[in-house]
């Protein structure tokens, strides 16, 4: 078997990718297992278990829309569909853009690899389950009220890192313009 394709950036891939994916998926089973029992208790302050109290617990939750709950309200039989094959065209493009990253590029194919992994890991939740489980609840006790981050989970994380990587790229690679030597 030769495996000399596995260097420099298709090494990050291979890593980056099954280790987001595992890490989601394992810890939305955990969430299923141990959170979501918690939903059927009568008490609003015991479904969810305090990480750091007034500011980030675990609590079980399903999301059937896509980010921020959007088109939750949206028929199944629509809603369902819609989103495998916006995720799959979205796959299919950042596989694509991963192969086009030049070599000398630092943060991209990490970034771009953290997208990928984020994106497989809620598919396969919409294609098990036609939603996808959350459980980091992020919040602050402001004037006596919570406010809350919608709640998310491993994939998501993964996501928006590397979508914050790929900005801190664009603006390291504008700076790392090569200059010319006057001579």
């Amino acid at each position: 078997m030769n495996l000399s394709w596995l260097k420099g950036k298709n090494l990050i891939l291979a890593a980056t990718v099954p280790l987001v994916i595992i890490a989601d998926q394992v810890t939305k089973a955990l969430a299923v297992s141990f959170l979501r029992p918690l939903v059927a208790e009568l008490q609003a302050s015991e479904r969810f278990v305090s990480v750091i109290d007034g500011f980030f617990r675990l609590k079980y939750a399903e999301n059937t829309g896509a980010a921020w709950g959007l088109l939750r309200g949206a028929s199944p039989s629509f809603r369902i569909p819609f989103f495998i094959i916006v995720s799959l065209v979205a796959i299919g493009l950042i596989v694509w853009f991963f192969r086009r990253i030049e070599p000398h590029k630092r943060l991209l194919p990490l970034a771009v690899s953290l997208v990928l992994g984020g994106a497989v890991g809620n598919l396969i939740d919409r294609v098990r389950m036609g939603k996808v489980v959350d459980f980091i609840d992020w919040y602050i006790t402001a004037g006596g009220d919570e406010k809350h981050w919608p709640t998310f989970n491993v994939a998501d994380a993964a996501i928006t890192v590397g979508v914050v990587l790929l900005i801190l790229e664009m603006f390291i690679g504008f700076k790392k313009e090569p200059v010319e030597e006057k001579g």
